[in-house]
């Protein structure tokens, strides 16, 4: 009974900050679109800050909500599932602009991306999909060791 309902928490932390993720990486995107920087790559590095913090604050939501405990596993679990939902629903939304709202957007990716004349709606969307699952459990990975508790105090609170 504890585990299921230590799961739903898990679950519901994960779902609002991963669309709250893909908000933020959508507004990013228009963002970039709006400036006409879409096509400069290394800008893309701003959404694994934006994952990064997504992540932490979802960690870091479960750790109050749980008497300020952070168990690894659950933690990892967390990461990954925000991230995941982020991720998979913001290719979900990439694939719609590039095929259906505005299919010559995939057309410029094709001409002017390393790599864009094997790119397709499908391999674009897959590619986000990978990246964010990743990025996510390296991200999850950084901030668990940064939210738990080192042994060093943890000895030092036995020993006092």
């Amino acid at each position: 009974m504890e585990e299921n309902r230590k799961l739903s928490k898990i679950q519901k932390i994960a779902l609002k900050h991963g669309i709250l993720m893909m908000l933020a990486l959508v507004g990013f995107f228009f963002l970039m679109k709006a400036f006409g920087l879409e096509h400069h790559l290394e800008l893309r590095a701003l959404n694994l800050l934006i994952l990064f913090s997504f992540i932490y604050t979802a960690l870091t939501t479960y750790k109050k909500q749980n008497n300020d405990q952070l168990p690894y596993l659950a933690g990892i679990q967390l990461g990954m599932l925000t991230s995941v939902i982020g991720a998979v629903s913001f290719a979900l939304l990439v694939f719609l602009y590039v095929t259906v709202l505005v299919p010559d957007f995939m057309v410029e990716i094709r001409e002017q991306e390393p790599f864009g004349q094997i790119l397709n709606p499908y391999i674009v969307a897959l590619t986000i999909v990978i990246e964010g699952s990743f990025s996510g459990f390296l991200a999850s990975y950084a901030s668990l060791q940064y939210l738990r508790p080192s042994r060093m105090k943890k000895r030092v609170k036995v020993n006092e």
